[in-house]
């Protein structure tokens, strides 16, 4: 079954549901049983309604492509993948001047990577600085007020 046949089974089953509780809600009930079944109607007829409005105008999306690298657990990351073609390449770069070229393109990366780096450090500690003029302090690795 699609999403949008779904998404009108839930609304079509929460006409019902709904309809039971609230007919029934102001009547009351002494049977503690059917008291539970008209909460059971109201409240999941209305999670049944936005439930179904809500997957008749949100896209489908595909499997795992909203999932982080992190929280997969089959295959490799992108990351790694990444990582392996790398070696793979170097393993084949069989020449000396493959190797001075590699070498060369790992050294700019590092340096990319301190410098964005000191970025980060320098930014954090104005951050630190601006808390503490108005008024915060760090106690064991936490912030609190004075």
């Amino acid at each position: 079954m699609t999403k949008k046949r779904w998404a009108i089974l839930l609304i079509a089953v929460s006409i019902p549901l709904s309809y039971y509780g609230f007919s029934n809600f102001e009547a009351g009930s002494s049977d503690p049983l059917e008291a539970i079944a008209i909460s059971i109607g109201c409240t999941g007829g209305l999670g049944f309604f936005f439930g179904g409005i809500y997957m008749f105008f949100t896209k489908a999306k595909g499997r795992g492509e909203d999932l982080l690298a992190s929280q997969t657990k089959v295959g490799d990351s992108p990351i790694q993948k990444t990582i392996n073609k790398k070696v793979n390449e170097m393993a084949k770069a069989d020449t000396s001047v493959d190797l001075m070229k590699r070498e060369k393109e790992l050294e700019t990366r590092r340096k990319e990577l301190e410098s964005l780096l000191a970025e980060v450090t320098k930014e954090e500690k104005a951050v630190e600085k601006e808390l503490l003029s108005k008024g915060w302090v760090q106690k064991n690795g936490s912030w609190g007020i004075k």
